[in-house]
């Protein structure tokens, strides 16, 4: 059996901390669930040659929230989906299969596995307030709040059997028997101020923060098969009774007589079940209350009583600030556990100053990889992501018994014998010579002589327009540019347009949205710039939010956007958030439990900037930005909308959002300097695009000549398309030949100027992939065993397929 600690993200400009628990039958605990988890998840592949395997997201069966807010949950929704729609695509190919396969046994009566999710109060309220933009009605979620104890609950999930072969049965039967971790919470309640230092008392917020004791029943003694043998015991199935713990009568084939052997006989000592505590502990209040808990009193070196645990606590792991992790009345409460216990850190960041501070190195490495090879191509179009080289080893994390978790490290619990850091994990996510391996890849590739080429040859023909807009502050960042689900190269959905007066909006907000900004402006910013004063004059910059549609990957990054906003004073300044209707019914639900966000933004439905329709917010758009906005209604899902935006410094931009292509919106957004189109899947899939609503390349393009706009940005590719997906132009169309087009990347940056040039970079770029297939679209084909149709008949399937 082997049990052991991932820890999967810390915290980061991007990140927030978050762990998997992995209990000796294989079943997954996550210990919350932020922005960009999922993504981390799919960056475990990278390592799983280091001899620790590859995540998957549906092989969790349980999430264990810390707290309510944006760096705990913020990636809950897109992680229930995902789940959910795999879980239900795995059954659908089950069902349609022949072949008999152990996951069967995972099956509930309807096929989709069950979830379970435990954490404070208010976590029943969030996850109901999701069916305003989402629903997975035959997914079954078990939620508990405040105090749970597992131990105590007679109906916890566990894997069902009725779908089970026999010899299934049998191993799920003892896998439940044996071998899952029981879960403790302990909720404590405090107050907090929500942003300013002069709140009332009045004012307060309580909320409720959970920290969790994890413990395995006692590990069975060794089978002492000499004394089995002296005791005569027949070589079998008896012995595999005996090794459970329990008597067996037989025949002694010596003495021709019955006998009765007792498991205690033949098994050596029982060792102490295995004990893990994650502790969330945001204040010294709430250390004050979990010294005084009875369950964690029970594991301290010097506890009075006689009721002693049958597991040891071999591990903490502290979700703590580090300024409450450095006291002194915390560091002798650790002490008090004694020696034999090993402490992880993964310290919380309560605001941007603190996430900057902190200085950790993003977790999404295939992402920064390939930003950092196509800066090398264009640092201009494409700014260098801050690689550190900071190793991640024994030496540098651990000291005495106190280890700094870094993302991917694997603390192995069981066996005994193993306990501690596996030193395959503790590699630096980053080598020191990273940015000169891929400089080197570029260079090898073409792709750095051919962009140099197009680069001297564009600047020579448009010095006009070079020279046009270099005094504003006019920018376009895309944050995400993947649909549906996060993956490794490609974010979802987002983009930045930062207007002559350096004010901004965003077009969809996806999550990680925050994020990706973040390390584009960190890449960009000059060297005698404060950053975190940056930061925090650019968060307050954005004064709009446009949300294109109510699909979770356009909109679930504006949870964090509110919060960061709000902690420097967002407030006194609201967002104009042009959304459809269920997006201000979902928040004005969430404010509920999250209050922080309240007051941090004002509504202006999309339909109020239909064609002849006038908001009074529109004059704040002006004001603020510069800007008009009209609206289109689309073919998508219900509430739908692309939008044109004029008085930016791109001139007029058009964005699609998601859609089928539309003969209104090409004619709404005429003339458009910029047209932004959704581009999901390639030509000559368009039967996929008309059942999922969604566009292919020729298709924007189509609109594009339609629109006559002056330039096409494609984005929004299928996760199938990490990187460019192929183009096949009409070359009976003289438009369509000769519409300048350009692919968008998550982290590239445009400004007016540099437009044209990122129109003519695309064979640079197509030479840092060579080839089309690569391992997500390999592992899309794999085990592909029912009809196109039938897959994209379930909901979020073709997205999911083969990436989780």
């Amino acid at each position: 059996m082997t049990s052991s600690i991932r820890i999967l993200t810390t915290s980061s400009l991007d990140s927030s901390p978050s762990l998997l628990l992995v209990s000796p039958n294989g079943s997954k605990t996550l210990i919350n669930c932020g922005e960009g988890c999922q993504r981390s998840f799919l960056e475990s592949s990278s390592t799983s040659a280091a001899g620790v395997g590859t995540l998957r997201v549906s092989s969790v069966n349980r999430i264990c929230l810390t707290h309510i807010g944006h760096d705990a949950l913020g990636g809950l929704p897109g992680m229930i989906l995902t789940t959910a729609d795999v879980a239900e695509a795995a059954a659908i190919e089950f069902k349609q299969s022949n072949v008999k396969r152990s996951y069967s046994s995972m099956l509930s009566n309807d096929g989709i596995p069950d979830l379970e999710i435990v954490g404070p109060s208010g976590t029943k309220s969030f996850l109901h307030s999701l069916r305003h933009f989402m629903r997975r009605d035959r997914f079954n979620v078990h939620t508990y709040e405040g105090h749970f104890d597992s131990s105590k609950l007679n109906n916890t999930p566990q894997r069902p059997l009725e779908n089970a072969n026999k010899r299934a049965k049998k191993k799920v039967q003892k896998d439940n028997e044996e071998t899952s971790f029981t879960v403790e919470s302990i909720p404590v309640n405090y107050t907090a101020a929500p942003n300013d230092a002069e709140t009332t008392k009045s004012q307060q917020i309580t909320k409720q923060a959970i920290s969790y004791v994890f413990t395995s029943p006692p590990i069975p003694g060794k089978f002492l098969i000499e004394k089995a043998r002296k005791l005569n015991v027949p070589m079998g199935p008896l012995c595999g009774e005996l090794k459970a713990g329990k008597s067996v009568t037989f025949i002694d084939s010596k003495t021709n007589e019955e006998r009765t052997v007792d498991s205690k006989d033949v098994l050596a000592k029982e060792s102490p079940g295995v004990g893990v505590a994650v502790v969330y502990c945001p204040t010294t209040h709430v250390l004050d209350e979990l010294r005084a808990s009875r369950t964690l009193r029970a594991f301290e070196k010097n506890r009075l009583d006689d009721d002693a645990p049958t597991s040891q606590l071999d591990a903490i792991v502290h979700l703590t600030p580090k300024t409450v992790f450095e006291s002194d009345g915390y560091q002798s409460w650790c002490e008090e556990f004694g020696s034999a216990v090993d402490h992880i850190t993964l310290h919380i960041a309560e605001s941007v100053k603190d996430r900057a501070a902190n200085n950790n190195a993003s977790p999404f490495v295939s992402a920064m990889r390939g930003g950092a090879r196509r800066s090398f191509v264009h640092d201009g179009l494409f700014p260098m992501p801050d690689i550190p080289m900071a190793a991640c080893d024994g030496s540098t994390t651990r000291t005495a018994a106190f280890i700094e978790g870094c993302p991917m490290m694997e603390y192995l619990l069981m066996p005994r014998s193993k306990r501690g850091l596996n030193a395959c994990t503790m590699k630096s996510l980053y080598s020191a010579t990273e940015k000169d391996d891929l400089r080197g890849e570029v260079i090898t590739a073409g792709a750095l002589q051919l962009a140099q080429t197009v680069a001297s040859e564009q600047v020579a023909d448009i010095p006009v327009q070079q020279d046009r807009n270099e005094s504003n502050l006019g920018e376009l960042i895309f944050t995400g540019t993947g649909s549906a689900v996060p993956c490794k190269h490609r974010n979802v959905t987002g983009m930045y347009l930062r207007m002559n007066n350096g004010n901004s909006m965003l077009l969809d907000v996806g999550e990680g949205t925050v994020g990706q900004l973040l390390q584009v402006w960190k890449s960009t910013l000059p060297k005698s710039a404060s950053a975190v004063d940056e930061y925090h004059s650019r968060l307050l910059g954005i004064k709009a939010v446009w949300i294109s549609h109510p699909h979770a990957d356009h909109h679930l990054g504006l949870l964090r956007l509110l919060s960061e906003r709000s902690a420097i004073g967002g407030s006194n300044d609201p967002i104009v958030l042009i959304a459809p209707p269920n997006m201000f019914a979902f928040l004005s639900e969430y404010q509920l439990t999250v209050p922080e966000i309240k007051g941090n933004y004002v509504e202006l439905d999309c339909r109020d900037l239909f064609p002849g329709q006038q908001s009074p917010l529109c004059t704040k758009l002006r004001e603020d930005l510069g800007i008009s906005c009209t609206t289109v209604q689309v073919t998508h899902c219900p509430y739908s909308y692309a939008v044109i935006v004029d008085g930016t410094a791109f001139g007029r931009l058009a964005y699609s959002g998601d859609c089928r292509p539309s003969s209104r919106f090409a004619a709404a957004g005429n003339g458009a300097d910029v047209l932004i189109h959704e581009a999901t899947f390639e030509d000559g899939m368009k039967e996929e695009a008309v059942l999922k609503k969604h566009s292919t390349v020729g298709e924007a393009i189509e609109i594009a000549c339609k629109m006559d706009a002056k330039t096409l940005i494609l984005t929004h590719f299928s996760q199938r398309y990490p990187k460019i997906p192929p183009v096949n132009r009409d070359e009976s169309d003289a438009k369509a030949m000769t519409v300048p087009i350009a692919f968008a990347f998550d982290f590239m940056r445009v400004t007016p100027s540099s437009l044209p040039l990122a129109t003519k970079l695309t064979p640079a770029l197509r030479l840092l992939y060579p080839g089309q297939e690569d391992d997500d679209k390999t592992a899309a084909k794999k085990g592909l065993t029912v009809d196109s149709k039938e897959l994209m008949a379930v909901p979020g399937m073709f997205s999911a397929k083969g990436i989780l």
